[in-house]
């Protein structure tokens, strides 16, 4: 979720630009000249990309884009949501679509293009990409933090790279399996200690739960709804188990009894083996803000 974050802070968003070139000089756009019907259209892929509906939002933008083939901020946009579903190669072609289109108005999205990049493992790439961005004048304080610590992980894993016949570790991710994913949506794991039960969340239509799977006979087994209560009509989400399995803490969202849009709440295992209702965990850590 911390991507997320990131793109929307400038997602959906006219930034002040100061001049740099990237790939070409181009700069064209104006978003006051943009086709009204289109950004009629792409405004409401804002309200679908916020309640976590991707599909709706890239479909949505798509829709726009027919409209205007050259909306810079359409394919900002998808580019940052292709980035949440870690389909990172499409956000890298519509961020350099941007780039090419305009490279004045696109350059503060150098920062999540970066992270894209580092997500297909084109780590070189991603460190030119972040000292651009890093060169531009008037960064926040909060942008330069996250720029360099994105820089050093690039750096780390290019030098990484030069050592790779030194380094017994491969990197080869294999597909959980059948028990695990499905034709929906299935993202952010967890894992006990022992790695034998997996907490993750399923998507199926716009109801987000928890789903539990074991690690029986050096496979993953069926995934279920997780037992108890912790499941809602309600959308939960960015969970994590602890170590010995015997807690969650989690997103809820829209809860009634929730102090903002989203709250941490915390699931504990009882004696039957299910879970429990889930607990607001209070003010001292929720507010009428977005935790998660």
């Amino acid at each position: 979720m911390n991507y997320m974050k990131l793109i929307r802070s400038i997602v959906f968003i006219c930034i002040t630009h100061c001049f740099i070139s990237i790939n070409c000089d181009a700069q064209w756009y104006n978003p006051d000249k943009v086709n009204k019907k289109a950004k009629a259209i792409y405004e409401g892929a804002y309200d679908y990309a916020m309640n976590g509906d991707y599909e709706k939002s890239i479909a949505t933008i798509n829709e726009a884009i027919k409209l205007e083939p050259k909306y810079v901020e359409a394919y900002l946009s998808r580019a940052g949501i292709y980035a949440e579903l870690k389909n990172y190669q499409s956000s890298v072609d519509d961020f350099e679509k941007s780039f090419m289109m305009d490279s004045v108005f696109s350059e503060t999205y150098m920062l999540p293009y970066s992270i894209s990049l580092a997500g297909t493992g084109q780590f070189e790439k991603a460190l030119v990409a972040i000292n651009k961005f890093l060169s531009i004048k008037q960064l926040n304080e909060q942008s330069k933090k996250s720029a360099a610590f994105r820089k050093s992980t690039y750096e780390f894993a290019i030098a990484i790279q030069q050592k790779k016949d030194m380094v017994n570790y491969v990197f080869e991710p294999k597909n959980a399996g059948k028990g695990i994913n499905t034709e929906n949506l299935e993202y952010f794991p967890s894992l006990t200690i022992d790695g034998k039960k997996m907490i993750f969340n399923r998507r199926i239509k716009d109801d987000e739960d928890f789903y539990e799977s074991n690690w029986i006979d050096n496979r993953w087994d069926s995934a279920r709804p997780a037992s108890g209560k912790v499941n809602t009509q309600f959308n939960e989400g960015a969970q994590n188990i602890s170590q010995d399995g015997s807690c969650l803490v989690f997103t809820g969202c829209n809860y009634p009894e929730g102090m903002g849009s989203c709250d941490i709440y915390i699931s504990y295992k009882t004696k039957s083996g299910k879970w429990s209702e889930a607990e607001n965990l209070g003010i001292q850590v929720n507010t009428e803000f977005w935790e998660s």
